[in-house]
């Protein structure tokens, strides 16, 4: 499998998890990693990032605060790897979807949005992401973070969307991809961990796989131009809106699709 490349400040990529400097050679040192992203997980869970310290995550683990500064110099890298670990099962199970045999696309596309919708309901999301959420408008740091989670999401949702619907251009699809993860991402709040709609969850997959999929795969450039959309609004040199830097981002897409599509070297 080729190596991920890595921007020049890495922050999010399930693929840079379980490298932390100081953790690579031995097995206690993987461990103590492991436990103190686990510790600082539960921190934010419990009570939200600005209660995540690294001097609360060493009362927790039972060590001194140097056994966790030697591995993470601060909360804002320790949140990296926090987001990296929750992002590696949706890493794992996307590339799983996409390489699932017979499958068509809209039968990849509505196993992802089941997937995303199941996991809506676990405590985890129900209660990181909308923190994350109302953190990144205050916090930059965290800002790019959830960036780089959506951006990560969408090129899972484009790649199937040009299959399903190739009329659309770059932008449409990226667009589209973009409704589809708000779509989603939205209903946390009434589908999400003891929320009252949380029970209903086969009705509401079955009415949003309906909807969404029907819209990948029907809607035209020439019905967006009716309600106001207009392809020559951008030009060729078009690349989505992000808040990461050029680099990063190209970075950031690269390690992804090597992370879907394994290769010699």
């Amino acid at each position: 499998m080729s190596k991920a490349p890595e921007p020049a400040n890495p922050m999010i990529g399930a693929w840079r998890l379980g490298n932390r400097e100081g953790s690579a050679r031995y097995q206690t040192g993987r461990d103590r990693v492991a436990q103190i992203i686990e510790v600082a997980l539960e921190i934010i869970l419990e009570s939200g990032y600005q209660a995540l310290t690294l001097r609360e995550v060493a009362r927790r683990c039972k060590v001194q605060i140097g056994a966790i500064s030697h591995y993470y110099k601060s909360r804002a890298v320790l949140l990296q790897d926090v987001i990296n670990s929750v992002m590696v099962p949706f890493s794992e199970n996307f590339r799983a979807i996409q390489h699932a045999p017979g499958a068509t696309p809209e039968q990849k596309l509505e196993r992802i949005i089941r997937f995303l919708l199941e996991d809506i309901q676990s405590r985890r999301t129900t209660r990181l992401f909308p923190h994350l959420w109302a953190l990144a408008n205050h916090d930059d740091f965290v800002a790019k973070a959830v960036d780089s989670i959506y951006i990560l999401e969408r090129a899972t949702f484009t790649d199937l969307i040009a299959e399903i619907n190739p009329g659309l251009n770059a932008a449409e699809r990226e667009g589209l991809a973009v409704f589809l993860s708000s779509a989603i991402a939205g209903s946390t709040m009434f589908i999400g961990h003891e929320k009252p709609w949380g029970q209903h969850l086969p009705l509401y997959s079955a009415i949003t796989c309906r909807g969404l999929i029907e819209l990948v795969r029907t809607i035209t450039p020439e019905q967006l131009n009716a309600y106001g959309w207009q392809r020559s609004d951008i030009g060729p040199d078009w690349r989505p809106p992000t808040l990461l830097p050029a680099d990063e981002y190209e970075a950031l897409i690269a390690g992804a699709l090597a992370l879907r599509n394994p290769s010699a070297d």
